[in-house]
């Protein structure tokens, strides 16, 4: 699969969603427990899209760890579906003659993570949806892994501290008072998240 694979997929001027009701059913190859990490998802992505959607939520998790052997599993891959790529006319369209795609993560990484498609997959602009660095830090942040959770806070910590520079850099006489009260706020969450309390503020 290369580049001109991945533009024909989303040649058409269509919406990411299609008129069916896919199922699709996620696992990994070396899973502990196969019957019970399987998990279903319903979408109504076609399954080229599907597949690549995959792909790029498995290599955004990397990217913004910043740590190579960092995976998302199948329950968090489902609930950042359906938190950001949930059709709302789900259940007005007809079902899939085809009643299960199964979908292996490892072989999902495997054929898209060569050196000539790893950027292109995170790049495709369908994919790019607001929020979508947050929710899939969040639910890496709710891991017990000490060590993952130790680079994932700084790392939110860092973004936090991008934003509070920004809104300092570009702000006029008028508003000035009102940014370093945001400013303000934007330190205290960063010593919130350094801490590892995420209850930060809006």
């Amino acid at each position: 699969m290369n580049k001109k694979y991945i533009k024909s997929v989303f040649s058409k001027a269509e919406s990411l969603f299609s008129n069916h009701v896919y199922a699709y059913s996620i696992y990994h190859q070396y899973d502990t427990n196969p019957k019970e990490d399987i998990v279903v998802v319903e979408s109504s992505i076609p399954p080229n899209k599907f597949e690549l959607l995959l792909a790029h939520l498995l290599f955004k998790a990397v990217e913004l760890a910043g740590v190579e052997e960092i995976e998302l599993y199948q329950n968090e891959i489902r609930e950042i579906l359906y938190k950001k790529f949930e059709d709302k006319q789900l259940q007005n369209k007809a079902k899939s003659l085809i009643l299960n795609y199964p979908l292996d993560l490892y072989e999902v990484w495997e054929k898209w993570c060569s050196n000539s498609t790893y950027q292109d997959v995170l790049n495709i602009k369908e994919f790019q949806v607001e929020g979508l660095n947050e929710i899939i830090l969040d639910t890496l942040l709710k891991r017990k892994d000490s060590e993952t959770n130790y680079i994932l806070r700084n790392f939110k910590a860092l973004s936090y501290l991008e934003k509070a520079a920004e809104q300092f850099r570009y702000t006029d006489v008028d508003a000035y008072k009102f940014d370093v009260v945001d400013v303000v706020w934007r330190i205290e969450d960063i010593k919130r998240i350094i801490r590892g309390n995420d209850c930060v503020s809006k």
